[in-house]
């Protein structure tokens, strides 16, 4: 080899040597550009998951510090209970729980006692959620078996229905004195049969302190019986304000009294001191029974027509809470299919998955606290006539 080869095989060798060097000086440079430029957007994630978690544990404590105090007071325990199962809002009650799903889901998924990045663990779970809400569709078909076999009737069955509904609103209209026909809004009604007992009891006291001797025991049962009586005809007045109420607002004032023992007590009242009593006392009571009754009965039918609106109403939010969850699941599935779909952000992955329980949850969450209303409602009016079963008799008779 000559001097001039070898010169030239060392300038080559070092042309090679320096373009190699610059090449892997360029790629150092790129991966310190991505690394700074992907260094602020996990900075962001990180804060954001930090205060995502913070502001959950503090709702979570919140909620169980509240829990907490409810349990505590036997009052507030009564109160809460009944707004659960009859007062509250069904939409918030389902909120409440569809929220604390997400929540409580998300901070495990956060502190990985749930571990998102497993792909078969969140597949096998949400395929095995699809497979539980098609469970969901007989339920909708029980649902609407109920409340679609009230329709099936006779022409002359539904005649005599209709004859009897409007027999029973002529009985009561005889009773009112300002108008000759009774409204048929249900909150209208109800109120002018709740201003008829008022007035009925107020001519009773006096017409029974007219003929009957301050402190007797006429006196004091009657000012018992009147004084029972008003507390839950203003009960009743206080909550009928406005007018196209939903009948769920007409029904529960409803739902607390006992009219079989309010019937019962003005015919004890008759029986004990019926020589002491006048004629237009004696009138007054039967006025007085006879509403009671009436009122039990108006309950019932309240009920009825309720607990039918209620179970159609449920069928549907059932039917589409249950389509908007089983999307959601398959989307879920696909997503995770082929592994983590995005080691770099598992915000994004935690958020996915908790959104995806918490409305896998939804349809559950509507049909118990649809359920809990319309079966307390059911239980605590079960038995309508002249007997009342235990937990049904109200505070003040207690």
């Amino acid at each position: 080899m000559t001097e001039r080869d070898a010169d030239t095989d060392d300038i080559e060798n070092s042309t090679t040597t320096d373009t190699s060097r610059r090449e892997e000086s360029r790629e150092e440079v790129d991966t310190g550009h991505t690394t700074d430029s992907f260094m602020p957007i996990l900075a962001r994630a990180t804060v954001l998951s930090g205060k995502v978690l913070w502001i959950s544990g503090r709702a979570i404590l919140l909620g169980i510090l509240v829990v907490a105090t409810v349990i505590a007071d036997e009052r507030r325990r009564d109160r809460f209970r009944r707004w659960i199962f009859l007062e509250g809002d069904r939409w918030l009650i389902i909120g409440g729980m569809v929220g604390s799903v997400f929540l409580v889901s998300l901070v495990l998924t956060a502190t990985n006692v749930i571990g998102v990045r497993e792909s078969r663990f969140v597949t096998t779970m949400f395929s095995t959620i699809i497979a539980g809400l098609f469970s969901f569709v007989p339920i909708v078909i029980a649902v609407n078996q109920l409340t679609v076999s009230q329709l099936f009737e006779t022409p002359a069955g539904l005649r005599e229905r209709i004859d009897s509904v409007h027999e029973f609103r002529v009985d009561l209209e005889k009773m009112v004195s300002d108008e000759l026909v009774a409204p048929t809004e249900p909150a209208r009604f109800l109120a002018q049969i709740v201003e008829v007992v008022s007035e009925r009891m107020v001519a009773l006291q006096q017409a029974v302190s007219e003929t009957a001797v301050p402190g007797s025991p006429l006196v004091d049962d009657v000012d018992q019986y009147v004084q029972t009586t008003r507390l839950h005809v203003e009960e009743i007045d206080d909550q009928l304000r406005g007018t196209n109420l939903p009948l769920i607002e007409v029904l529960l004032p409803m739902i607390g009294d006992d009219y079989s023992e309010r019937a019962n007590i003005a015919r004890r009242i008759q029986e004990t001191h019926g020589d002491a009593l006048s004629e237009s006392a004696t009138e007054l009571l039967d006025d007085l029974r006879e509403l009671a009754i009436s009122l039990d009965v108006l309950r019932q039918y309240f009920k009825a027509l309720y607990i039918q609106q209620e179970l159609s109403n449920l069928s549907r939010l059932i039917a589409a809470s249950g389509t908007v969850a089983f999307l959601v699941s398959m989307f879920l599935v696909m997503l995770f299919a082929t592994g983590d779909p995005s080691p770099h952000h598992p915000l994004i992955l935690q958020v996915l998955v908790s959104l995806g329980l918490a409305t896998a949850f939804a349809p559950l969450a509507i049909l118990l606290s649809f359920m809990l209303r319309v079966a307390t409602i059911a239980k605590q009016t079960a038995a309508p006539g002249a007997f009342t079963p235990k937990r049904e008799t109200p505070d003040y008779v207690q």
